[in-house]
């Protein structure tokens, strides 16, 4: 299935992305480390961030993400990247990580 950017209904946001769009412009160091990430595909699958948490890894050219639920989420510390966050109030959350090399 291809998704394109018809299924990402970006027309209401055209205000706000514009706004982000200034914003890497005067942060261009910021612009080669970050993006914008949609929620589309995650909300299609019906993840819920309140109850799972996303994990990716590299497998040759391909990135795999897996989500598990949170209660699964193990005790020992580990080194991660969050790769996806999502805001709750004044904060972020991350809800998408990638293990870090060991």
């Amino acid at each position: 299935m291809a998704v394109t950017a018809a299924d990402h209904d970006t027309k209401p946001d055209t205000k706000f992305l514009a706004e982000i769009a200034e914003v890497f412009r005067r942060h261009p160091e910021a612009a080669r480390k970050y993006g914008l990430a949609s929620f589309t595909l995650e909300r299609k699958m019906g993840v819920d961030y309140t109850h799972k948490y996303g994990v990716s890894w590299i497998e040759g050219d391909r990135i795999i993400t897996e989500f598990r639920p949170r209660e699964t989420i193990p005790p020992e510390v580990r080194m991660r990247i969050c790769v996806k966050y999502e805001l709750h109030g004044q904060d972020l959350e991350c809800v998408h990580w990638e293990e870090a090399l060991e």
